[in-house]
């Protein structure tokens, strides 16, 4: 679990994981960083969201974070680039998760009072996020190195 201090466990963080996507989806000035919540989300909750996940959402965090990609709600590669990565994303390796998942939740994000003040928790905590898969950093660097051409 990702330790957000939110009652009625799992169920109760996905809901507020569920508002904050709701107000990405609803508003444009939020949609700005959908893809970091995202991945911030699934690499907290890879129990749930399905191991095999944690290495396409650490690899595209990587992306986003140190490769200037664009976290935009509805945002894709070229064409190109999406057929080579659906190849690659088969061979991809089960990443374990860490002990700690990060020092922020999505429940550090909810409750920003406008966009601005929203997208600067959503980067804060995939920035906790990523900190924590540390052990996984090479791989996910050499990976996204090869997508981000």
């Amino acid at each position: 679990m990702c330790g957000a201090p939110v009652p009625a466990g799992f169920e109760r963080c996905r809901a507020v994981f569920e508002e904050v996507c709701a107000r990405e989806y609803s508003d444009p000035a939020f949609q700005g960083v959908h893809l970091l919540t995202v991945d911030a989300y699934a690499l907290q909750h890879s129990d749930e969201c399905g191991p095999r996940s944690n290495a396409f959402h650490l690899m595209r965090l990587c992306l986003l974070l140190e490769h200037d990609g664009d976290p935009r709600l509805g945002a894709r590669p070229p064409r190109a680039q999406a057929k080579a990565f659906e190849h690659d994303l088969r061979g991809f390796p089960f990443l374990t998760p860490p002990s700690r998942p990060g020092t922020l939740t999505v429940a550090d994000v909810i409750g920003a009072q406008d966009s601005a003040e929203h997208s600067e928790r959503v980067w804060r905590w995939a920035r906790s996020v990523w900190d924590a898969w540390e052990p996984h950093h090479a791989w996910a660097r050499e990976t996204a190195q090869r997508h981000a051409r």
